[in-house]
């Protein structure tokens, strides 16, 4: 008898198991389709129970109890990354966790020079950041209260112009704070810490010659012999003359930021008289903040110029090359010829 009974508790078993694993292929293997594509935001420090049982209150899961019980025996080890995910209009369960695992990172690439404008474009474009003004209001009203960052004076409406270091970067979709806070980290690694005897507001005065370099010069050499000009007439108390500083006034400052003609960029004799400080032809000095976000090489051309004979510079219209000039007289003969 006790072996009869036996014979139907292994049955049942059998048939337990079986009925356990087709729930576990529908709930977790088999492909679904949505209407449409769905946003799916994990919280930092979120657990993966958590992300779950939130899975099943939007109907992307519908048993909890199976997923959790596959995620178990098939020892899902790694940690979920956070970030905003897009689900659909396709998905598996499984498929889900593996991104979650794998992380909704976007690798971007920030080029030299690129304003925090440009930056922010770039971001809304390639779907880190849903809007560029996120990314804008954060980093022209940065909070550095608590000295989160020492190259960066203490303060809570900073603008960050200048140290958005130019990079390829993995950034979390949907976060405009940590995609600032990667720039700024990776700044304090690659700048700040390479130059510790420089103070931090003489690094700042570095980082605004830098950011002019980045954008009137092409070549290394060239870079270096410009910083020299350039440190040069600013400590003769000689006007720059720096025409991207006009075009950063004109097509960043002075233009609304859905104003996209590159009209802006052309530069008038009337363009030289716009009262502002960061018009190097009507102010002596440094402009009052960087005009881009330089590289390396522009960065470390303003720290280490290179002394010449020469006191002007200008870029020839044809091919871009860096025409150097010893007099005002050589400088408007040269702008005769190659403008």
């Amino acid at each position: 008898m006790l072996k009869k009974y036996s014979g139907y508790f292994t049955i049942a078993a059998f048939l337990l198991i079986l009925s356990f694993l087709f729930y576990l292929t529908d709930e977790v293997y088999i492909e679904r389709t949505l209407a449409a594509e769905i946003e799916f935001g994990i919280e930092r420090g979120e657990s993966l129970n958590s992300v779950v049982s939130r899975l099943e209150e939007i109907g992307l899961v519908r048993n909890s109890f199976i997923v959790r019980s596959y995620l178990y025996f098939s020892d899902f080890s790694a940690p979920i990354k956070p970030g905003l995910y897009v689900i659909g209009p396709k998905y598996s369960v499984r498929d889900l966790f593996n991104k979650f695992a794998k992380g909704a990172d976007i690798e971007v690439k920030i080029f030299e020079g690129w304003t925090s404008k440009e930056i922010a474009e770039a971001l809304e474009e390639l779907g880190v950041i849903k809007e560029s003004d996120e990314f804008l209001r954060l980093t022209k009203s940065f909070d550095n209260s608590g000295v989160q960052y020492q190259f960066l004076t203490r303060g809570s409406s900073l603008d960050l112009e200048g140290y958005l270091f130019p990079d390829t970067y993995k950034f979390e979709r949907g976060s405009a704070k940590s995609a600032t806070e990667k720039m700024l980290d990776n700044f304090n690694k690659k700048v700040f810490l390479e130059y510790p005897e420089i103070p931090a507001d003489g690094l700042r005065n570095i980082l605004i010659m830098a950011s002019m370099i980045e954008k009137e010069v092409r070549t290394l050499e060239d870079m270096h012999l410009v910083s020299g000009v350039l440190w040069k007439r600013f400590e003769s108390e000689l006007p720059l003359q720096v025409d991207s500083t006009l075009v950063y006034l004109k097509c960043v400052l002075m233009t609304n930021p859905d104003f996209n003609d590159n009209s802006c960029r052309l530069i008038s004799s009337r363009d030289k008289e716009l009262d502002s400080l960061y018009n190097t032809y009507l102010y002596k000095g440094l402009p009052p903040g960087p005009i881009s976000n330089p590289g390396l090489r522009a960065i470390e051309a303003a720290a280490k110029p290179v002394e010449s004979k020469y006191w002007f510079y200008l870029s020839a219209r044809d091919d871009g090359r860096t025409i150097f000039s010893e007099t005002l007289d050589e400088h408007n003969l040269n702008r005769v010829l190659y403008r």
